[in-house]
């Protein structure tokens, strides 16, 4: 099993590649629909708007997960990390990732943890790390797990306002994110909806077919 390696300059692009490589070359997930396991994807940092992601992605879930991140309120999901983000010194608002960066621009403790709270729940993104390389930001991440069509996207852009945060305490552009995602799944539910969108997505947006596409 080797990994699936999508690029992208634009997360909207990305997110069809990651679900036509989910749905194409991945495998029974039980019967409740097909994961990829091992998956790298790599997109430029942006939260400007998207394209394919106005198009085809939904407002509603981009504002739910940006409750999930980075507030303090119930939300439609039920879960939130903006309370289990801890930085190298424990704190959960950046300042101590942008303080090791500061202090030393190569460092590779820039890091963020999301831990679970010991009731057998784990949150979907586990770590995120920030490195200044090449004048920019560059953010990775893992993920246990993405549901690639409905949540991918979505958590990238929040990522992507993470590393935005990081850039800006720092007087810094950001640059690429890169996920490591262990389950890239989709759901047989979704079938119908991600064949229509990747039949009106695809022959528009120049994503090519073959093994990470």
């Amino acid at each position: 099993m080797g990994t699936t390696v999508i690029e992208d300059e634009e997360l909207g692009r990305a997110w069809l590649r990651l679900v036509k490589a989910t749905s194409r070359l991945g495998h029974p997930m039980g019967d409740e629909g097909t994961e990829l396991l091992g998956v790298a994807v790599s997109f430029a940092a942006r939260t400007s708007p998207d394209p394919v992601i106005e198009r085809f992605g939904d407002r509603e879930m981009v504002r739910e997960m940006e409750k999930v991140f980075f507030g303090s309120g119930p939300n439609a999901l039920g879960h939130s990390y903006a309370h289990l983000i801890r930085g190298p010194d424990g704190r959960s608002d950046f300042q101590d990732v942008a303080s090791h960066l500061q202090a030393d621009r190569f460092t590779k403790r820039a890091v963020v943890m999301l831990p679970g709270t010991g009731n057998g729940k784990v949150p979907c993104i586990n770590v995120v790390q920030f490195l200044v390389r090449e004048g920019s930001v560059q953010c990775f991440y893992f993920a246990r797990a993405q549901d690639a069509f409905r949540k991918f996207y979505a958590d990238g852009l929040c990522i992507a306002a993470m590393a935005g945060k990081v850039g800006g305490l720092l007087g810094l552009p950001t640059g690429r994110i890169t996920g490591f995602i262990g389950s890239s799944h989709v759901y047989h539910r979704d079938a119908s909806d991600i064949a229509k969108m990747l039949a009106e997505a695809i022959p528009a947006s120049g994503v090519r077919e073959g093994r990470g596409a």
